[in-house]
């Protein structure tokens, strides 16, 4: 069996990698699954119905706010209601997620930092993907 280490991971806005980041994950795509029995069936039933969810992706780092072009530009979009197209989540050096055509990312958790007294600041984003589905680029 493959399997895919994180170390050549990152998280990039545009072309530009956003500092600090060590953890990304996206909850993937999720069908409306809706419940389908009727009086007299002895199991319950499903079937698909409604709209899908694409799902949503978060990343969290240490916090750098000397990070104009990432963490920071990021931040600046608190108060936009236009979405990302450029948002992509890198598994490798040349193997990404981004949204695809016709879709994007709404951030939906902006500037979010922690502090203890032993360790380094952190800091989270998280976003909803509309319209689309992610899509792995390989």
């Amino acid at each position: 069996m493959a399997s895919i280490g994180g170390r050549l991971a990152k998280v990039m806005y545009g072309s530009v990698v956003v500092a600090g980041i060590g953890t990304w994950s996206m909850s993937g795509f999720v069908p409306d699954i809706a419940e389908d029995t009727s009086f007299g069936d002895t199991v319950k039933k499903w079937k698909r119905a409604g709209i899908d969810d694409a799902g949503s992706v978060s990343f969290d780092g240490m916090y750098d706010p000397a990070d104009t072009n990432g963490q920071v530009a990021l931040n600046a979009l608190a108060t936009s209601t236009s979405g990302l197209t450029n948002l992509y989540f890198y598994e490798s050096t040349s193997v990404f997620w981004r949204v695809a055509l016709g879709g994007e990312i709404l951030l939906d958790k902006f500037n979010v930092v922690g502090m203890s007294k032993n360790g380094l600041a952190t800091v989270s984003f998280s976003g909803k993907v509309s319209a689309k589905q992610l899509e792995r680029v390989a």
